[in-house]
């Protein structure tokens, strides 16, 4: 039940804040769209975050008026969201707008935090640093969107509208009254402290600022990396496609099985599950290799993805059918291995280097069982370079030709229980 919770839990997160839920990061317009929705998510919870602290202020503040100011932005901040919502979801697929909402996003981000950090500064029990720490926390929300460009641009801005923040709001310095000269009153305060503060503030946010640009750098960078790798990764899948999609289509889908064909490939598949039984095989190898004796019956490869539009559905959807198209392949190998065998004893001047090719390319355990029904089936039905043959003369061609091709075991047993197969094949063609 923990584990539970605590999987909805992320899959909610990602739902609401994950840049890349259920995004192509190849488009360019998806990437930003979906980085507006997550922003515009935090700014909602960043609106909650203000208004709770403007109510704390109103708490804590004796004028009155500190209340009204808190009702008028109350309700303005949803309305903002509501705007953002709305620019960001009337044109998705439009990259420009979608740039426009990123702007709009960042601009009120950062005067959010400025009039937040100024009614902090302003009232009367003194909120002034933490408020200033808003700053810092917009320049971060900026930074999510990974685009140096806006970025450099929103720190030119921050580092202007921040300094004349420091002279009217931190340090109100304007409107201090002096009766020196202007030079005596610049020079006093180039050595006051309010100057070394003002000057240690910038330093720091500048720094910050670099540091999140480098950072920014880095993703983007990163980003950037990752979209080739998946651009050149559909080139490949898409060449891929195509490629297995004509080989199949020579090799399988065009490959029409005739009535005949049908019911060989039947009769092979019950002989293949009497052998498993007789050879003790267990009950799940026996159900795998009687599946695979019939799968070019049963299955049949589909790739055509046009239906799926997740890029990753489409992926598996390929990997699943190029196996199922390859274990297609293998089970028709079989077939072709049997053709050659018998083919090539029935007509004069055999091919030795084939035969001798055949013999040293051994099967696996299934491949035998299967290869042995196909054997006896092919001798026993009619094929345009031989005539069928009775049951005790094929069994006494596959004693004198054919045992070299498999294991002694798995020979004597079909041998020893010869009549069982006779009566499923007698059984399928008189039906």
């Amino acid at each position: 039940m923990k584990k539970l919770n605590k999987a909805k839990f992320f899959h909610l997160f990602d739902e609401f804040f994950g840049f890349e839920q259920g995004i192509d990061i190849s488009d360019d317009t998806q990437v930003l769209f979906r980085r507006n929705v997550v922003i515009k998510n935090i700014i909602f919870v960043s609106n909650l975050v203000y208004t709770l602290l403007l109510m704390l202020l109103s708490l804590l503040n004796t004028a009155s008026s500190s209340w009204i100011l808190t009702f008028i932005l109350f309700p303005l901040t949803f309305l903002i969201n509501s705007t953002l919502k709305k620019m960001i979801n009337t044109h998705k697929g439009d990259y420009l707008h979608q740039q426009i909402a990123m702007y709009f996003a960042c601009f009120y981000m950062f005067v959010s935090s400025i009039l937040v950090y100024m009614k902090m500064k302003n009232s009367d029990v003194s909120f002034g640093e933490a408020g200033y720490i808003l700053i810092y926390y917009s320049l971060v929300i900026v930074s999510l969107y990974q685009d140096k460009k806006m970025l450099k641009t929103i720190s030119i801005w921050v580092v202007v509208l921040v300094t004349i923040l420091h002279f009217t709001v931190t340090y109100d310095l304007i409107n201090t009254a002096s009766d020196d000269s202007v030079f005596k009153q610049v020079m006093a305060f180039m050595h006051s402290k309010e100057f070394s503060d003002i000057l240690m503030r910038t330093i720091i946010l500048i720094v910050f600022m670099v540091v999140l640009y480098v950072i920014v750098g880095l993703s983007q960078f990163m980003q950037d990396e990752r979209k080739k790798e998946l651009i050149k990764r559909k080139e490949v899948e898409n060449d891929f496609t195509k490629v297995v999609t004509e080989m199949f289509k020579v090799t399988l889908n065009d490959r029409v099985l005739t009535a005949d064909d049908t019911k060989q490939i039947k009769i092979v598949s019950q002989m293949v599950g009497t052998l498993c039984h007789i050879l003790g095989e267990p009950d799940d190898v026996a159900k795998a290799t009687y599946a695979f004796s019939r799968i070019h019956l049963d299955k049949k490869v589909d790739l055509d993805l046009s239906q799926i539009q997740d890029k990753d559905e489409q992926f598996l959807r390929l990997r699943d059918q190029t196996e199922l198209g390859n274990e297609i392949v293998r089970r028709l190998e079989l077939s072709r291995r049997c053709e050659d065998i018998i083919r090539t004893h029935e007509e004069v001047g055999s091919d030795i280097e084939l035969l001798k090719r055949i013999k040293e390319d051994k099967l696996d355990e299934r491949g035998q069982i299967i290869l042995i029904c196909e054997m006896y089936t092919t001798l026993r039905s009619v094929k345009n370079y031989k005539r069928p043959l009775n049951h005790r003369l094929s069994i006494q061609i596959m004693e004198q030709e054919f045992r070299s091709y498999l294991d002694g075991y798995i020979f004597e047993r079909f041998i020893r229980f010869q009549d069982k197969f006779e009566e499923i094949y007698d059984n399928y063609k008189e039906n």
